[in-house]
């Protein structure tokens, strides 16, 4: 059967543009894997960390203006000015000293915080225990409270300094008095005079500058109103429940965004309409998740009655990817097929396949009216799950399907004899292997999964338009890989035991799911002549 093909905006609808709900709601066990990790890191690292204790004091200042120097001066300025005098380098070289610690430690676990609600800031310091913070804050005060009589405006040394000055200044001053007596009368000296005249500057500029700084001096001392004495806030880390709600917080978002990222770098199909509107083709059946092979069979079958032409023989299921065909379903499809006293012929061209395990768990075929070809090695004959059909299994090279034509022959001899061929193709991942011998079949089911790359598919249609002209429909198989393949991988012991219909069968003594690959090809077919 051939159709003429559309384009993806042909086909009824555009795809849906992803939301992030239906991109994290598949993979909400990776969600919760990180999160749950992130967490038990974190708390594991919170109980290794030292314990760490927080004590605060409040400082409340003087703003009178005979403090400030002033009215003009801002007195929430001057508390911000404070509080910085309080981190200043040498305030922090006084506490080290004091408590026997280095400068950066001290930067670590000292802080002011000048206050909105009124003229005060506080400071806060932290320790291995109460008490050390509670000793810290008042180390920091006490040095504070040096500095401030002796630095800046308030610096004592000043006084002293000056004084000196204007005691030598007036020394100079009385000599040059005594040179300007001791003169005749009469006359006049007027170097000496001018000299005289600068040094009284001298020593008047100097009694008043020591004025003001004896006035600072006692400004500096009268800085603080209060202090307090410090108080203990507890242990502040490790906050093992901040710790731990921040790291499982992380891991969500992170997780949420890491997996948008990959998604946007290989989409996948989060509705089953994608890929029928990527092909241009209609969605023939949507295999829910938790479903049973006798149900997804026949529905499967029911679809593609509806589908196909009534002379086609010979059906290819192609995978959009590898792992979106599992061979559970292939077999349910031929035996559902073959119940209506039919013969269902299964060509494997895919390179690794479990359909031959699966079919060896059925009921050896009993009829006599199998054609004789179903009796050599290279061909495996089962009864259906009711007895009432049969399925015959060849297994095909991928190279010699992968050949234009490779197919004829076989197709040629046997399709006319069954009522069925399905022919098990290669992924379309796996193009142009799997253009060669899909278009060798009348109709062509793509199989899609939640697992699909969106990006591959697209690719048919644009770049394989004999292909996509014998694709009649798109089946999607709402499992996931390892819910897929967990059919292949763990079937009982009475399955894998179960001969093959003859000994001689270079497959028939491999059991199921062992995975060991036959080398030897098992396309021979019986001439027209031996049937």
């Amino acid at each position: 059967m051939s159709r003429s093909a559309q384009s993806p905006a042909e086909g009824g609808r555009a795809p849906s543009a992803p939301s992030l709900v239906r991109i994290v709601k598949p993979r909400w066990m990776v969600i919760v894997i990180a999160t749950v990790i992130l967490a038990a890191l974190a708390m594991i690292v919170s109980k290794q960390q030292a314990a760490t204790f927080e004590a605060s004091s409040r400082i409340f200042l003087n703003t009178s203006g005979a403090t400030l120097g002033g009215n003009s001066v801002d007195a929430g300025r001057f508390t911000q000015t404070q509080a910085q005098v309080a981190t200043s380098t040498a305030t922090m070289d006084r506490i080290s000293e004091d408590r026997k610690i280095s400068r950066a430690d001290v930067a670590d676990r000292l802080e002011t915080t000048p206050s909105d609600e009124g003229y005060f800031f506080v400071i806060t310091g932290t320790g291995p225990s109460q008490q050390a913070a509670i000793d810290f804050v008042n180390s920091a005060i006490v040095a504070y409270t040096t500095q401030l009589g002796t630095s800046g405006s308030g610096e004592t040394t000043t006084v002293d300094a000056l004084t000196t000055i204007r005691n030598q200044k007036l020394e100079e001053h009385t000599q040059a008095l005594a040179q300007q007596q001791a003169l005749p009368a009469g006359q006049q000296n007027p170097v000496l005079d001018a000299q005289i005249n600068v040094l009284g500057e001298e020593v008047s500029r100097l009694n008043a500058q020591i004025v003001d700084a004896g006035l600072n001096t006692l400004t500096a001392n009268t800085t603080i109103r209060l202090a307090e004495s410090p108080r203990s806030d507890g242990q502040v880390a490790p906050n093992t429940f901040r710790n731990v709600l921040v790291a499982a917080l992380l891991g969500l978002f992170g997780s949420v965004a890491g997996l948008w990222i990959m998604y946007q770098r290989r989409p996948t199909i989060l509705d089953p309409h994608n890929s029928a509107d990527l092909l241009g083709v209609p969605l023939i059946a949507d295999l829910p998740p938790s479903r049973t092979s006798a149900n997804a069979a026949e529905t499967l079958v029911s679809a593609m009655s509806a589908v196909m032409s009534p002379t086609s023989k010979v059906v290819a299921f192609t995978p959009a990817s590898r792992t979106d065909l599992s061979s559970e379903l292939v077999a349910a499809v031929a035996a559902a097929w073959s119940d209506d006293q039919g013969v269902v012929l299964i060509l494997d061209t895919s390179a690794q396949s479990e359909v031959r395990a699966s079919l060896e768990g059925l009921p050896r075929a009993t009829s006599a009216e199998l054609p004789r070809w179903a009796h050599e090695p290279t061909c495996l004959a089962r009864s259906s799950g009711t007895g009432r059909g049969h399925i015959l299994y060849n297994r095909v090279s991928p190279a010699r399907a992968a050949r234009p034509g490779g197919l004829a022959p076989i197709l040629a001899d046997r399709a006319p004899v069954v009522d069925l061929v399905i022919l098990v193709t290669a992924a379309l991942a796996d193009l142009p292997m799997t253009a060669a011998s899909a278009i060798q079949a009348d109709a062509v089911v793509v199989i899609t999964s939640p697992d699909t790359n969106l990006k591959e598919l697209e690719q048919v249609p644009r770049d394989w338009p004999a292909l996509a002209e014998r694709v009649v429909g798109v089946v999607h198989d709402g499992r996931t890989a390892v819910r897929r393949n967990a059919g292949a991988g763990g079937r009982g012991a009475a399955s894998a035991s179960v001969e093959s219909i003859t000994s001689a069968s270079p497959l028939g003594a491999e059991p199921a799911g062992r995975g060991v690959r036959d080398t030897e090809t098992t396309d021979r077919y019986a001439r027209p002549a031996n049937r």
